[in-house]
């Protein structure tokens, strides 16, 4: 080989030299993510955390997630549902860098189902309290807020309703259009918001009387004991008298019509129970501010304390009676 050969060789080699250095100083180096987390990266449902960056020799950055395009260096807070992974993609001529992240979220425990009530209301404390000869109120408690129903009739059968919707632990519903002086049997019932229902056992309750349209002034009232006296028939052992108990009084009509006939009752008690009554009739007429007299007696009872009377019309109906002033 000649020393021309030679030349040629070592020009070619430091030609391919150079155009390999000339090559590798003309590359784009690709980016770099410097900085990508989140802080903090544990949060409970409903609390937020906030995610970091720095990407440098980029042309582009973008986060999945639906973020999209951001600028080089940035922030964001972020608040997802569940646990979820975020993905830094940075580019430039060369070349693509990704990094990620992962963002715990503790949700909350799923809420239990309500407990299923299948307990029905107690029913307590049943009573009627009069209103008229043709009304009567039913009262009761229960130990939850439930409906009220009162179920009535001149049988078991009920036939007749009454109710409210209304969720209590006291009610009351009132009776209206009944007869006067009749037996009525009933049956309370309620139901609480599950539809528990319970129900009390059979019950009779008796409404008033129906009110005479006569009316009456008592003028004066006196109640006593008396005797009879005793014989004595000579040569015969002397015989006992007799002991009464009595009511005496005297009435005013005070009615606009005449009254045919006053029924009057004597009731004599011991404390709060009647031993014995007697029924006198006063047959009138009492004309419209007449006034006359009654005189009721009765075998006596030591153990009777107290009489009273009370005045009814020929139809038995309760005749409305004041005192005199």
């Amino acid at each position: 080989m000649n020393k021309h050969t030679n030349i040629l060789k070592f020009v070619f080699l430091f030609g391919l030299a150079v155009l390999s250095v000339f090559s590798v100083s003309c590359r784009t180096q690709p980016p770099s993510i410097t900085l990508f987390s989140v802080t903090p990266s544990e949060i409970n449902s409903g609390q937020s955390s906030m995610l970091l960056w720095t990407a440098t020799g980029a042309t582009g950055v973008t986060i999945d997630q639906d973020i999209g395009q951001v600028a080089a260096s940035g922030s964001k807070q972020l608040s997802p549902s569940r646990t979820t992974a975020y993905t830094l993609t940075a580019t430039n001529a060369g070349g693509t860098v990704t990094k990620s992240v992962v963002l715990y979220v503790t949700e909350p425990a799923p809420t239990p189902p309500p407990a299923v009530d299948n307990t029905p209301p107690v029913i307590k404390d049943v009573s009627t309290s009069s209103g008229t000869d043709t009304s009567i109120t039913i009262t009761w408690t229960t130990n939850k807020p439930a409906t009220s129903v009162v179920d009535y009739g001149k049988e078991t059968n009920y036939g007749l309703n009454a109710s409210s919707s209304e969720l209590t632990t006291n009610h009351s519903l009132s009776l209206t259009g009944l007869e006067p002086n009749t037996a009525y049997h009933f049956q309370v019932s309620s139901s609480d918001e599950a539809g528990n229902k319970a129900s009390s056992a059979d019950d009779i309750f008796v409404t008033a009387q129906e009110k005479s349209p006569y009316s009456l002034v008592l003028i004066s009232e006196e109640w006593g004991r008396t005797s009879d006296g005793s014989e004595s028939i000579l040569g015969a052992a002397p015989v006992a008298s007799k002991k009464y108990l009595y009511i005496t009084g005297t009435l005013q009509n005070k009615s606009q019509a005449t009254l045919r006939a006053v029924i009057i009752t004597m009731n004599c008690w011991n404390g709060s129970t009647i031993v014995k009554y007697e029924i006198y009739v006063y047959r009138g007429p009492a004309l419209p501010g007449q006034v006359f007299s009654f005189n009721i007696q009765t075998a006596d009872d030591p153990t009777v304390d107290n009489v009273t009377a009370d005045f009814a019309d020929s139809m038995g109906r309760n005749i409305e009676v004041t005192k005199a002033q």
